[in-house]
């Protein structure tokens, strides 16, 4: 909350209204009288977790094989994470990925990143193609830009090599709207479209514009994004082109938080219209990929469009530290605050395995305790003001946000890639 200036010149302090102070105190009230765990709650916490024997990929897949009846008949299965920079998630990811493509048919990966900047790393990994400035930046954002990202990108270029049948990459995002322009200037310049070179190019001026906050200016961008919307219909563009058009479109109309999921989904949804036969992984945060009604997130678009065939995979730690990142996109390592009271993580934490998943299926009808709405970490690219609660969100019930979770006792810091480009 911004303080305004007294008449003297420093910040008053301001009231605080009734309302604010009961709704304080309400909070204060349920997060004190939350159950504490018991030791019948703990037993039965080790009776139902399935023991983790490795996060690398590479080490088989026998401690997998239970999670077989969950994803077998999902054409969606998100990853999460816990925080955006978290080495043994990354890598427990990449391991599952492979187990998904290997065991169980699935065929996309996708990201979250911008969905142009995965074209250009799907042409990487199909072919080798790409300048090594291009496709380092083709990460798409700096948290993966990542030693665990590039050592996955890599065996995929290797599996596709070595299969008919390849594994497809592609960026869901649409923050950034450099890679999508990119594509359609070059689009236009090989068909000679200068109508498509003019709209192009006028977007290109307003979003390098320093000033795109007046309700004219983003009234102009929406209209200059349908009109290329509209022309590259008519031209009969290939659907990959158009879908760079769509991106920008949502770009355009993008106005909240929720707003890049709803659009995150949508594209999901056209990769799964294009390829009928995809099966797709993504990869994001646990706010995205959760199936919750809390807030119209990524996950809850896909469970409602796609049922009991979208399978959410939520990831959590206790304790080590976190990659997270400075203004300047340089990363530091945040050292995770230990579960707090009556968190989620403070009953897990408490297993006698430090490393599992649970079936949130099977486990939501016995456990108390994962029926009350609790503390979750939930860390994004950057440190958050307050402490140690500052890494922690309230969270629904675990089964409503997740069908299953892995945890693991202790995590590192994601490690920075330090090569000049991908190994070729």
């Amino acid at each position: 909350m911004r303080r305004s200036p007294a008449p003297n010149g420093r910040p008053t302090t301001p009231a605080i209204r009734p309302a604010q102070n009961w709704i304080g105190l309400l909070f204060l009230l349920v997060f004190s009288h939350l159950r504490a765990q018991t030791p019948a709650d703990i037993a039965r916490l080790n009776q139902q977790i399935t023991p983790i024997t490795a996060v690398r990929a590479g080490s088989g897949f026998a401690d997998l094989a239970p999670l077989a009846p969950i994803v077998a008949s999902a054409r969606v299965v998100g990853l999460g994470e816990c925080t955006h920079g978290t080495h043994e998630v990354f890598q427990l990811k990449y391991r599952l990925l492979e187990y998904l493509v290997t065991q169980q048919g699935f065929n996309t990966l996708a990201l979250e990143v911008d969905y142009g900047w995965g074209e250009t790393l799907n042409e990487y990994i199909q072919t080798g193609a790409g300048d090594s400035l291009t496709v380092r930046k083709a990460a798409g954002f700096h948290i993966w830009d990542t030693t665990e990202f590039w050592d996955m990108v890599e065996w995929i270029r290797a599996y596709n090599k070595q299969h008919a049948a390849k594994i497809r990459y592609v960026g869901i995002d649409m923050q950034d709207s450099e890679p999508n322009l990119l594509r359609l200037e070059h689009f236009a310049t090989e068909r000679a479209d200068t109508v498509l070179q003019r709209q192009v190019r006028n977007l290109g001026t307003y979003y390098s514009a320093s000033s795109k906050a007046s309700g004219n200016s983003k009234q102009r961008l929406l209209r200059l994004s349908d009109e290329l919307v509209l022309h590259l219909q008519a031209v009969a563009a290939p659907a990959a082109i158009q879908q760079h058009g769509q991106v920008l479109r949502q770009r355009a109309t993008e106005m909240n938080f929720w707003g890049r999921d709803q659009a995150m989904a949508s594209n999901i949804a056209w990769v799964l219209q294009q390829e009928p036969t995809a099966k797709v992984v993504v990869w994001a945060h646990n706010d995205h990929i959760r199936r919750d009604e809390d807030q119209l997130r990524m996950g809850q678009c896909l469970t409602k469009q796609l049922g009991s065939a979208y399978v959410a995979v939520g990831f959590a730690t206790g304790h080590g530290t976190a990659s997270v990142f400075n203004p300047d996109g340089t990363a530091h390592a945040l050292v995770l605050a230990p579960p707090i009271p009556n968190s989620f993580e403070m009953w897990l934490d408490q297993a006698a395995l430090p490393n599992y998943f649970l079936n949130l299926r099977s486990a939501a009808a016995p456990d108390k305790w994962l029926t009350t709405r609790r503390k979750f970490r939930a860390i994004g690219h950057n440190e958050r003001p307050g402490g140690a609660n500052g890494q922690f969100a309230w969270y629904p019930p675990l089964p409503k946000a997740f069908d299953v979770l892995f945890y693991l006792h202790e995590t590192s810091a994601s490690q920075p890639y330090r090569a000049a480009h991908p190994a070729r």
